[in-house]
């Protein structure tokens, strides 16, 4: 076996792999530290979806394997000389048939929609962990992550797409959540270029602007000496740049990817973590509003706000934050 796959760390943490793999992954995990970090993220996102909660055992009812044997010996029994057989089928028997079936897929479909669930927040986080990537390499060439503008068609959250697109080579589909809420096929969605949306006016502008960050949202940047910033990489550990993109029609913002049990962020450092809720004390604040509740711009450089992708950078409106 190569370097093992995430899907391999994601059976081992399951119980799912053949015992050769078993033995083989273990045996990764001894000789690099970094594989059993990733290991250990991901059984984070496991244990906080309960996958690997142990289902409880029952102790079966005294005599049951006796009065089952004596049942099975009764109905077993030769018919009666000349008496009518009875009929091979009652309506009984299908009743009993469709509650063995129900109790089994209720067994097996939890557990099988929980899997697919965390192969796609695991297939989510690699994607911001690529944009992370990319962020910081175009940081490096330039001083500064991409920024949204005060005023004008790259005046939006988005814009960290088109110029990721342009400068960087990122695919397209790497800004597609897996587990999006959003009906459109991947086919559909195209990361409009810089020069497309510097042309575009009126409805197609906003559009275009809406659109253009896929399933992300991205910081806003903060405002300093009553001018907006740009944001700057200071390889905070807990301080977001990026994450699954927030609604405005759940509370506190929450993300509605991932059937709305948390959100993936990136940080400044470069990492990604998956929180089921927020504001969450493990960050230096609440990554979806800055310190006045607004989806804008932070007030100074420690106050992250993600933005969906066409919000503005200057203050809107101020939204309604249950959590404050």
């Amino acid at each position: 076996m190569t370097t093992p796959s995430r899907e391999h760390l994601l059976g081992y943490l399951l119980g799912a792999l053949e015992p050769t793999e078993q033995e083989q992954v273990e045996a990764e995990l001894d000789l690099n530290p970094s594989l059993r970090a990733e290991l250990d993220r991901l059984g984070g996102c496991v244990r906080g979806l309960g996958l690997a909660d142990q289902p409880t055992d029952f102790e079966p009812p005294s005599g049951l394997a006796a009065r089952t044997c004596r049942f099975v010996a009764a109905q077993s029994q030769p018919a009666v000389a000349g008496a009518t057989p009875p009929r091979r089928f009652h309506w009984a028997d299908l009743v009993a048939v469709a509650a063995v079936l129900l109790i089994g897929v209720g067994l097996f479909f939890p557990w099988l929609v929980n899997t697919h669930i965390a192969s796609q927040i695991a297939a989510c986080e690699n994607n911001l962990r690529q944009i992370g990537m990319a962020l910081h390499d175009y940081s490096n060439r330039h001083g500064s992550f991409p920024w949204p503008e005060e005023s004008g068609p790259r005046a939006a959250a988005g814009i960290y797409a088109p110029t990721l697109v342009t400068f960087e080579q990122l695919p397209h589909t790497v800004f597609l959540c897996p587990s999006s809420s959003l009906s459109r096929s991947r086919g559909e969605f195209c990361v409009p270029a810089l020069e497309e949306l510097d042309k575009a006016t009126g409805a197609k502008l906003i559009a275009l602007q809406n659109a253009m960050g896929g399933d992300y949202g991205y910081t806003l940047g903060y405002i300093e000496g009553g001018k907006l910033q740009k944001p700057r990489s200071g390889g905070r550990p807990m301080f977001a740049i990026l994450a699954d993109a927030p609604s405005d029609t759940l509370p506190g913002r929450a993300s509605a990817n991932h059937r709305g049990r948390g959100q993936n962020l990136l940080c400044e450092d470069g990492h990604v973590r998956f929180f089921v809720k927020l504001p969450s004390a493990e960050l230096l604040d609440d990554p979806f509003h800055n310190r006045e509740g607004r989806v804008a711009a932070g007030l100074d450089w420690d106050d992250a706000v993600i933005g969906t992708s066409g919000d503005p950078p200057l203050p809107v409106t101020l939204i309604n934050n249950p959590s404050r």
